[in-house]
């Protein structure tokens, strides 16, 4: 939804403008935010303040960088299929990361493991309907693009930043909060997306 707006478009492009300077190619932006998330999952400690502190810096870069990436690449020219492929695999090595992370915390609390679990089914799913349904030609690249979703990749991403957020400055009920809706919404966005490629199916 806010990825396919026109304050989304502009605000890549200015993003694009903004970071052109840097001297890396796109592609190496989109491996670098890979590795700042994988980082950040690897020093986040929750009995550490620190290192809850540092985990979320880099995560918030390599979010950040996840999103340059692609603006960056429109600015110089530099947009390709391969550059396209890669970036979409970093986007759930970024979240798979990040949601990892958030396992760490979480042995005594059957409730928040079924939580995470259900980001992850949203996290691969939602993106699986929409590959799937362009790959089996019920509907075409264009149409993908625009495939609706009440909680696409932009919307979650921010909503799994927020649940890190509260966790680290010690807000766990709004913590829980974050991840029940982000679950739910998950979840609807599936079966949103199941009902539409079924439909355009039978059309």
């Amino acid at each position: 939804m806010l990825k396919s707006s026109d304050a989304a478009k502009k605000t890549s492009g200015i993003l694009g403008k903004i970071f052109a300077w840097v001297p890396l190619h796109p592609t190496a932006i989109t491996i670098l935010s890979v590795i700042l998330a994988l980082l950040g999952y690897v020093i986040f400690n929750p009995l550490d303040n620190i290192a809850k502190y540092y985990a979320l810096s880099l995560f918030l870069l390599a979010f950040l960088f996840d999103a340059i990436d692609g603006a960056v690449a429109r600015e110089k020219n530099l947009v390709s299929k391969k550059g396209a492929f890669l970036d979409g695999i970093s986007d759930r090595l970024v979240e798979f990361f990040l949601i990892l992370a958030l396992f760490k915390f979480t042995t005594d609390s059957t409730t928040q493991l079924l939580l995470l679990a259900i980001l992850f089914f949203g996290t691969v799913m939602t993106a699986f309907v929409k590959a799937y349904a362009e790959h089996s030609q019920i509907i075409k690249h264009n149409e993908a693009l625009c495939m609706p979703g009440i909680l696409e990749r932009t919307e979650r991403s921010i909503l799994l930043l927020l649940a890190l957020m509260f966790f680290v400055f010690g807000y766990s009920n709004l913590f829980l909060t974050d991840l029940f809706l982000t679950a739910v919404l998950s979840i609807i966005t599936f079966v949103h997306r199941v009902h539409y490629a079924y439909q355009k199916a039978e059309a």
